[in-house]
């Protein structure tokens, strides 16, 4: 049976453990934090890319090896400071709320991807312009 100072002793090492560990994650997100104000630009080799999902401007989804668990998805074409402005991109997913693959030998990766998507065409008129000017080319009306 375990004695009280068994148990004692193994109460006290796990809080000490627990204070290491906690103070090893602030200290790794307090450098990270730095990172992204000196250098908010990524190279290949220090961002994980997603297996499937894509950003609307066509480069796959990506977030940096080394951050936390409160990080996000976000389009890899922004992390790695190449970013077409005047085109539309995802929001930043946080972690806590999507579930997104990551790149594996398995799943496949979105690295090196760029499929843009297709220019949608301009919405019509609410006072139907282009639609009579087409029809009276045409001789309908």
């Amino acid at each position: 049976m375990i004695s009280q100072d068994q148990y004692d002793t193994a109460v006290k090492a796990e809080s000490e453990a627990t204070e290491v560990v906690t103070q090893y994650h602030k200290e790794q997100l307090e450098a990270f934090s730095q990172r992204l104000k000196d250098n908010p630009v990524f190279t290949e080799d220090e961002l994980r890319y997603s297996a499937r999902n894509l950003c609307p401007c066509g480069y796959g989804l990506a977030y940096p090896t080394d951050c936390g668990p409160m990080h996000y998805w976000d389009c890899s074409a922004i992390l790695r400071g190449m970013a077409d402005t005047s085109v539309k991109h995802t929001d930043q997913l946080p972690f806590a709320f999507y579930s997104i693959k990551s790149e594996s030998d398995r799943n496949g990766t979105t690295r090196d991807v760029y499929r843009p998507q297709p220019e949608k065409p301009e919405a019509p008129t609410d006072d139907f312009t282009g639609y009579k000017a087409e029809r009276e080319s045409r001789g309908i009306l």
